[in-house]
């Protein structure tokens, strides 16, 4: 049993080394992390943008010698970055405080195989450790003495140290497990019963002295490290017979030796000349590990202070990882003070036992080197000076050179103990304590980046700028980030210093000339002042340095370019082609800067970039410009379902009116015009209580199709509220109704705009009070007819269309007129000899329309209907009603909403059917899209007598009089009393049937 034990005892000793090189090369792997991420890569960023907009065309049409143009908005992207606050972590100090436990664990079990010397120096470096805890904090026992807990602790460790070192037939494994152990349970009772849940935090940073003194004293062991490293690598192979020993050893060591040097200059005087070279951290990671070699050459030497063989590398590997961790915290917490002193510790020991290594060296072993001999084996063994002595000289040369640099590191080392008890108070959420910890730490290091971010993060928070401003400035002059210059800038944009936010984003691009961050915002704000060459350029030089791998610097050179309307052309930067990888914010940009130059994307539409439930601005955006960007396109990407998903879902609430808009945008482009109304009749509904903006688009609308009643309605509501471009299509309207003192008041407002050339204002103002015309040309002729056609003759008429080149206008809102007022003998008359000219299609569908509505029984009918083109949708609509045939698609009714032919075409096609409940929704729908409509409102009254709703129609009816004009409305009134007729008396049949039954 007890051989079996002793195998399991002997076997176990790789376990605790596998455990202990694991940790150490762990920690290693931490310092290579932050030697390869610099400060500003590890405090990290965020996005912080807003949203501008440009306008772009929406859609266009001619109307009356008159272009209308109308603008909407494509929303843009501008991002900037924002300096993320620093993230220390309680939880970096949790696996500090696990690797701690391992390190000493490793080496108390080590130091009971020293001398009783050694092993009472060595376990007096631990005592201090116990003690720098103050364990006092956690008020344990603190009614016998606040110092009692600390005692008890100290009591079971010096028992448990001084019997292992007693009893040295104990195993390594034996102790280590014991010492894990008990600290294990002593960390586990301090959790259950400790008030502070971050005690570890605080115990951590008092026991900061302790810690720094054996990580500097690991330092000054592993300064020997690399010189025999190279010793090694130059005669490790050589066996006399060959080779140049001498010569690459030499070569190597004055190469180590140039680069200390410059290091030196480099750390202690900021001479930078831009070479290559060993940074600090990477001499302490190459070191320590040739010393896990080094310390098992050794023996011989130090062999006066072991009692067991081979413990050097125990000792040596539980210091290594106390320090390497320590090393890996303060970095891992950005405190730059400690790794500052560090690094100055590295460089001026590698310094003072570099050089006295090479004379102890080449003094001992220069003849051994000659001869090509593995030097390395005997190095130990000197021949002339003896290593100890070597030593110690060049202990005494780094303490000079410390003295030289006036103990710098002393102070920076007093800035990190405070920056430590800081952030333990900042844990602990003592937001006022931690400020004066941090505070002390400046007393000591006054730009030390650690406090400075800390106290900026702290004031920003508590609204103090001017506080925060100071204090970033003071974290930038020191190493610094390229975060403090980031936000300096922020706050002066803020306080409208855009001045002072450009300098202090170019003092930054002094010091980070690589910083696509910096260039960005730099860009930003050049454009804020209105320099826009400024802007593109540094943005440009941003993507350059990023190595045109900043999708964002690019997004916002696009958005810049848009905003500022520069051209479209082969010279343009980082249009790209579009697909399901691009950036969002990017795509979002090039459309908006493709819609402001009516330039049609050939990208489809990405649905994998808006596939979230709740989607954000820049989602919503994309959807928006995309919609946009379809108008005009010969087959646009139907959105339809997309947006009826979002708008729908409920989720996305706060972007609705966007996504209504979008969706408006979307049935333009689809011709599904009734539903486009529609959304646009919603928007205004919910968005258009203080924008005239959805009443103008709607005004425009019902314009372009004749319908000046609701057209006059519409604009004059959506002038009113501020829409001044609405003026001139009011006018217009206007005219054709009957208030014609309202028109040129009207009239009188848009002159006084001057957006009319003067020939067309002198024009108009003669045609507003004249009839005759003034002169034999074209447009006397046109605005004659248009603006005074209600008081001429159809042979004035007639002439007048003769005569204009815009033949069509002048016959469609004659015809109107006709129907308007149910003139159908002058209709007939005046249709008859328009048949004698050559009429475009358009007119002759508008003819048949009168002919259809007013009964005309023309005799060109027939052969206009044969006439018209079949794909179009009046050509099907007529088809239908005169031929019976069934051309007309769904599709095809969406562009018909104003149609009145095509209105009660329909409606009584459904009567007929019996369909009487949908032909009732669909006149109710369409008289709410113009209650102006004299035939709509008849076709409503027949609806609802069909389904018996008496008092529907009377209402209906009322509500007439207050929108039709009054021939109209004696119309209306016959009708209803006609149709209220024959309905009582099929009532009155009915009860009579019933009695008969």
């Amino acid at each position: 049993m007890y051989k079996q034990m002793n195998f399991w005892i002997k076997k176990s000793r790789p376990v605790i080394k596998s455990i202990g090189v694991t940790s150490l090369l762990s920690t290693l792997t931490v310092l290579i992390y932050y030697l390869i991420n610099d400060i500003s890569e590890r405090i990290g960023w965020s996005i912080s943008g807003y949203v501008d907009a440009i306008k772009t065309p929406l859609f266009s049409f001619d109307k009356w010698k008159t272009a209308f143009s109308i603008q909407t908005d494509s929303f843009l992207i501008l991002e900037h970055f924002v300096g993320q606050n620093m993230s220390i972590k309680p939880e970096y100090s949790l696996i500090y405080g696990i690797f701690l436990i391992i390190g000493f664990s490793i080496f108390l079990s080590s130091i009971s195989g020293l001398t009783r010397l050694w092993h009472g120096i060595s376990f007096g470096v631990f005592a201090l450790l116990i003690g720098t805890l103050h364990l006092e904090n956690l008020h344990f026992l603190e009614n016998i003495h606040d110092k009692a807990f600390t005692g008890i602790v100290l009591t079971v460790y010096i028992c448990i140290s001084f019997y292992f070192h007693y009893n040295s037939k104990v195993s390594l494994f034996i102790r280590f497990i014991t010492y894990l152990c008990v600290t294990g349970g002593l960390i586990l009772m301090i959790n259950a019963f400790a008030k502070n849940q971050y005690w570890y935090v605080e115990s951590i940073s008092y026991s900061f002295s302790s810690l720094s003194i054996i990580t500097f004293l690991f330092v000054v062991f592993t300064a020997l490290c690399i010189p025999f490293g190279i010793l090694y690598i130059t005669t490790f192979k050589n066996t006399g017979q060959s080779g140049d020993s001498v010569k690459h050893f030499y070569v190597f060591y004055i190469i180590y030796l140039l680069n200390l040097i410059y290091v030196y200059l480099k750390t202690f005087h900021d001479l930078d000349l831009g070479l290559y070279y060993f940074p600090p951290i990477l001499l302490f990671i190459i070191s320590t590990l040739i010393g896990l070699w080094l310390i098992t050459q050794q023996d011989e030497i130090f062999g006066l202070i072991v009692r067991e063989e081979s413990i050097l590398f125990w000792v040596y590997l539980g210091s290594s990882i106390i320090a390497s961790s320590t090393y890996a915290y303060h970095i891992a917490q950005f405190d730059t003070s400690y790794s500052i002193a560090l690094e100055q510790a590295i460089t001026i020991c590698f310094i003072g036992f570099g050089f006295l290594m090479l004379f102890y060296i080449s003094y001992n072993f220069y003849d051994i080197i000659k001869q090509n001999l593995p030097v390395y084996k005997i190095a130990f063994k000197p021949q002339n000076i003896d290593f100890l002595s070597s030593w110690g000289v060049g202990l005494l040369i780094t303490v000079g050179l410390f003295y030289i640099n006036n103990f710098t590191s002393y102070r920076y080392l007093w800035a990190s103990y405070y920056n430590n008890l800081g952030d333990a108070e900042y844990f602990s959420g003592n937001t006022y304590l931690a400020e004066e910890r941090y505070g002390m730490a400046k007393m000591y290091s006054v730009w030390n980046f650690h406090s400075n971010y800390m106290l900026a993060n702290i004031a920003q928070g508590n609204k103090r700028e001017d506080m925060a401003r100071l204090a970033y400035d003071q974290s930038s002059k020191d190493q610094g980030s390229q975060q403090s210059f980031i936000q300096m800038a922020l706050i002066d944009t803020e306080n409208k210093n855009y001045l002072e936010s450009i300098l202090t984003l170019k003092k930054g691009l002094e010091r980070f000339p690589q910083s696509k961050e910096i260039y960005n915002n730099l860009g930003l704000a050049f454009y804020r002042i209105g320099e826009v060459d400024s802007a593109l350029f540094y943005l440009d030089k941003g993507i350059q340095v990023s190595k045109n791998k900043s999708p964002l610097l690019e997004s916002n050179y696009l958005a810049i370019s848009a905003l500022t309307r520069l051209p479209i052309d082969e010279k343009s930067k980082y249009l790209k082609e579009l697909s399901e990888e691009s950036d969002l914010n990017q795509t979002v940009n090039q459309l908006a800067y493709l819609n402001e130059g009516e330039i049609n994307s050939t990208s489809e539409f990405y649905e994998e970039l808006v596939k979230d439930s709740i989607l954000n601005g820049n989602q919503i955006s994309y959807i928006y410009n995309y919609s946009i960007n379809n108008i005009g396109k010969e087959n646009p990407f139907d959105l339809d379902a997309i947006i009826q998903e979002k708008l729908y879902s409920g989720y996305n609430l706060e972007n609705k009116e966007q996504l209504l808009f979008s969706s408006f945008v979307n049935h333009y482009n689809q011709k599904a015009l009734y539903k486009g109304r529609h959304n646009l009749l919603e928007l205004n509904e919910r968005y258009g209580k203080t924008n005239g903006y959805y009443l103008f688009l709607l005004g425009l609308d019902a314009l372009e199709k004749n319908q000046f009643q609701l057209a006059v309605e519409q604009l004059d509501q959506a002038f009113k509220m501020g829409q001044k471009a609405a003026a001139y299509p009011l006018a217009m309207a206007a005219t054709q109704l009957e208030d014609r003192s309202y028109a040129k008041q009207l009239w009188d407002f848009v002159f006084k705009l001057n957006i009319l050339q003067s020939t067309d204002v002198e024009i108009i103002k003669y045609y507003l009070e004249n009839v005759d015309v003034r002169a034999e040309e074209e447009n006397e002729y046109y605005f004659q007819v248009l603006l005074n056609h209600k008081r001429l003759s159809i042979k004035q008429k007639i002439d007048g269309i003769k005569s204009s080149d815009n033949a069509d206008d002048l016959i469609e809102v004659i015809i109107d007129d006709y129907i308007s007022l149910n003139e159908k003998e002058q209709t007939k008359e005046f249709i008859n000899q328009l048949s004698s000219l050559d009429l475009s299609s358009n007119s002759k569908a508008k003819c048949i329309e009168a002919d259809y509505l007013l009964g005309l029984n023309l005799k060109n009918t027939a052969l206009w209907v044969d006439q018209l083109d079949i794909n179009t949708v009046e050509g099907k609509l007529y088809s239908d009603i005169f031929k019976e045939t069934n051309f007309l698609n769904q599709k095809d009714q969406q562009q018909l909403y104003f149609n009145s032919a095509f209105i009660r075409y329909y409606a009584n096609n459904l009567l007929k059917e019996e369909k009487t409940e949908e032909a009732f929704e669909f006149v109710s729908e369409h008289l709410k899209l113009n209650p102006f409509s004299e035939i709509i409102t008849n076709s409503y009254l027949e609806t609802c007598f069909s389904l018996g709703l008496k008092d529907f129609a009377n209402s209906k009816k009322v509500e007439a009089e207050y929108l039709l004009s009054d021939e109209a409305v004696k119309r209306v009134n016959q009708l209803y009393t006609s149709l209220l007729e024959d309905y009582n008396q099929k009532i009155n049949q009915w009860d009579t049937d019933t009695l008969t039954e």
